[in-house]
């Protein structure tokens, strides 16, 4: 599995390397573009969970045909970070545009080793004890610590079939290997293949920095024990992004944002607030087979390079549709600032703050939010 990593890794870097010698050749003609445009940039942080987080994250951007004048920009990064409590991930996404913004793709993989913790209420941990028997209060519990090594590749194909609709398919291969600070809950290791749709409408602007228009994914992975998978179980994603254009230097976006875990989940298959969505969340505590979360984002441009946003929303992390209710909201708040890292190519940098209930977080981007 590794071996087959590690070539994914350098599969999805080729297009990079392919341009990076014709950019050689460009750099001679300084009044043209260059064919590959690069970001890079150190990130220093900490939170209560990891300690201190220390990594990097670079991207490369460029066009797949030079004749090609009506994709966007396609996108190779690589992350990685390693912290104080020994946390240490590679991930290595593509984003590809080709055939004049016809079929778009993707491919991410990733392998790791994550310290984590999971808060486990009481009920869950003595679910065969009476009420009363234990001297706690009711409806608590405590976090517990937990080890997760995973590795993954994923791959999605999508081609334009009407307008700026995209239909295709995806692809997920992952292993997870999870170790417990506790013997009141097993071990987990679970290998999964799952298969699946997308699909996606997009009318914005502009891939990287939007002002207008609107997006909405929708998209399934189905993992079958018949097909080798350790678990049977469907993961449906949805999200929707709306984007207002008030002034030339000021942006409103608007966004609603579903995952639901079906059937026999694994402990890795859930869902947790704040791991790719709600800024605030970073300590594990609100997880579920259900995530669903509504947030709004103000964009302002202040100089000819440098920005700001600011941004809330509201989650919550149920099992079933009847646990829904006012006292599971997770209301989230914060800020961060942008520079024009590549302003033609509309591409940015910036570092973002936001609290939680009970949480925070701080987080380095390159690229705007819910771009990808």
């Amino acid at each position: 599995m590794n071996k087959v990593l590690f070539f994914v890794l350098w599969i999805g870097l080729l297009p990079v390397f392919t341009f990076a010698q014709k950019q050689s050749i460009q750099d001679k003609h300084p009044d043209k573009d260059k064919k590959i445009k690069l970001i890079g940039i150190p990130t220093l942080t900490y939170n209560n969970s990891f300690g201190a987080i220390f990594g990097a994250m670079g991207s490369a951007f460029y066009k797949l045909s030079a004749n090609d004048t009506l994709s966007p920009l396609s996108k190779s990064m690589l992350i990685g970070n390693y912290s104080t409590n020994h946390t240490w991930f590679l991930v290595q996404p593509n984003r590809f545009y080709f055939k004049d913004n016809i079929y778009r793709g993707k491919v991410v993989s990733g392998l790791g080793s994550v310290n984590f913790q999971t808060y486990i209420e009481w009920g869950d941990l003595f679910p065969h004890l009476p009420n009363g028997i234990l001297p706690i209060p009711d409806h608590q519990g405590t976090f517990i610590d937990y080890n997760n090594k995973f590795q993954f590749i994923f791959l999605e194909f999508l081609g334009r079939v009407y307008n700026q609709l995209y239909i295709g398919g995806r692809v997920l291969f992952s292993h997870a290997y999870t170790t417990f600070d506790t013997k009141l809950k097993e071990d987990e290791e679970v290998s999964q293949f799952g298969f699946g749709l997308s699909s996606e409408y997009d009318t914005r602007d502009d891939q990287f920095l939007p002002t207008k228009g609107w997006n909405s994914r929708l998209s399934t992975n189905s993992f079958l024990k018949s097909l080798g998978s350790t678990n049977s179980y469907t993961n449906i994603n949805f999200e929707y992004n709306k984007y207002f254009n008030l002034e030339n230097t000021d942006v409103i976006l608007l966004r609603g944002y579903a995952q639901i875990a079906a059937g026999d989940v694994p402990f890795s298959g859930q869902n947790v607030v704040g791991r790719d969505d709600l800024r605030g969340y970073s300590n594990g505590k609100y997880r579920a087979n259900q995530v669903y979360d509504i947030q709004t984002e103000y964009r302002h441009w202040f100089a000819k390079r440098w920005g700001f946003v600011a941004f809330t929303g509201v989650a919550t992390a149920i099992n079933t549709a009847s646990d829904l209710s006012v006292d599971n909201l997770l209301p989230a708040i914060g800020g961060g600032i942008r520079f024009k890292a590549i302003p033609k190519a509309k591409i940015n940098i910036g570092i973002d703050a936001a609290i939680g209930k009970d949480d925070w977080g701080v987080y380095f981007r390159i690229g705007e939010a819910f771009t990808r």
